[in-house]
């Protein structure tokens, strides 16, 4: 596919400010979420405010680096369907550096939210112990964010010119550090596809321990009598699936608010519909490899994660709700070629599975710690997840707002 396929769009267009209500709404909603966070885990019940916070820290942050790795697959495949769509997926992870600031808050609720705090157990605390779990994290979310932002700056590096010239007066400190020993469109160009082809390999590479990490720890972790070897790769692979269901549902509206019917068409919309589909089987074979194993084992050490989520009240209803909507229902639907190939219609399933993947978080996380009769998610915990959600969207505004919407490294001329 070539670039003279496409209409030009102009950059000015595709880098103009948003009408303030939008910014001055999702800007509330952070005050507010955050807001509701901080009067719930200072007053009688600070557990309930701190497992949405994880909960919702696990969801955004995911889906940030999942863009990045959607990038890093279409350089590593040589893939060209996903180059109008690409920047997009790139500026997913404009929340990274916001998310490790709230990894590190997470430390001030470390005796609430993880059990083995309170009560240590002597056979795995020298795993399960404060200062190592927080630094490895740490070092992990430090060495993944970084390769992050590295990648990030070759896809960009070629941009800045042309992003300059019609950029945010706020964002010329950017342009000055990508354009630092600046030596030719053409030799920016080569260099980037050089290095993004060693970056890439690694980043997903990286991707995949750096979560299986996260898993293991801020969410095996709460459970500390439940372990099992496949969990990680259940983690970021159902990651990847909530990113590609972000980046269809940002896709169509990119396409309406900016008009690019003739850039964003409908071939690509069914091929992100083909990898939904084609993740949402594969989320589904882990959660059965995983569940069939445990099951054919019966061990109480593994079952009893198991028996809480699919037996037990309030926790089953939620967990069929997830296996209905995430992966039985959303298998039958993209069964469909028109409608993954209509905007409207691959929004509507995204959607469900953005719904639906969020609750499945929220089913890893809470019943391991939440000791209550009733079901803790009601008003706290949608104006907590809203919170999130601003500073998501506002992140990623930013850097639509400060680069252009297709990028130069992809082999497309940049309109002018």
């Amino acid at each position: 596919m070539s670039a003279t396929e496409f209409h030009p769009v102009p950059i000015s267009a595709l880098t103009r400010p948003l009408p303030r209500w939008i910014i001055t709404g999702l800007g509330l909603l952070v005050l507010v979420g955050a807001g509701t966070f901080l009067l719930g885990a200072s007053g009688r019940n600070p557990l309930r405010a701190w497992q949405a916070y994880l909960v919702n820290f696990l969801f955004w942050s995911g889906i940030g680096q999942a863009g990045l790795v959607f990038a890093s697959i279409q350089e590593m495949t040589g893939a060209r369907w996903g180059h109008p769509i690409r920047r997009i997926a790139e500026a997913m992870a404009a929340f990274l550096p916001i998310s490790f600031l709230l990894f590190l808050a997470l430390f001030f609720g470390r005796g609430t939210i993880f059990p083995w705090v309170r009560n240590p157990i002597p056979q795995k605390q020298a795993w399960l112990n404060v200062p190592f779990l927080f630094t490895r994290d740490a070092v992990a979310l430090l060495l993944l964010g970084g390769l992050s932002v590295l990648f990030l700056y070759f896809t960009l590096r070629p941009d800045a010119q042309a992003a300059e010239a019609v950029g945010p007066r706020w964002a010329w400190p950017l342009y000055v550090l990508l354009r630092r020993g600046w030596r030719g469109r053409t030799a920016e160009l080569d260099r980037s596809r050089r290095t993004l082809a060693i970056l890439s390999p690694i980043l997903a590479i990286l991707y995949c321990l750096g979560l299986t990490l996260i898993a293991f720890d801020l969410v095996m972790s709460l459970d500390p009598g439940w372990s099992s070897t496949l969990f990680g790769a259940y983690f970021f692979i159902g990651n990847l699936y909530v990113g590609l269901a972000c980046l269809a549902l940002l896709a169509a509206a990119a396409r309406r608010l900016f008009r690019l019917e003739a850039l964003i068409t409908s071939a690509q919309f069914h091929d992100l519909g083909k990898l939904l589909f084609a993740f949402c089987m594969l989320s589904g074979d882990f959660f059965w490899s995983q569940f069939l194993v445990v099951w054919y084992g019966n061990l109480p050490e593994e079952t009893g994660f198991i028996l809480v989520r699919a037996r037990q009240l309030p926790w089953a209803p939620i967990s069929w709700i997830v296996l209905l909507v995430c992966f039985l229902g959303a298998f039958l639907v993209l069964l469909s070629r028109r409608l993954k190939e209509h905007p409207a219609g691959l929004s509507a399933v995204a959607t469900c599975i953005l719904l639906g993947m969020w609750l499945e978080r929220f089913l890893l996380v809470v019943p391991s710690v939440w000791r209550g009769s009733s079901l803790p998610l009601g008003l706290p915990e949608l104006l907590i997840t809203g919170g999130f959600a601003g500073l998501f969207l506002l992140a990623l505004l930013a850097f639509g707002r400060a680069f252009p919407f297709l990028p130069a490294v992809t082999g497309f001329e940049n309109p002018s």
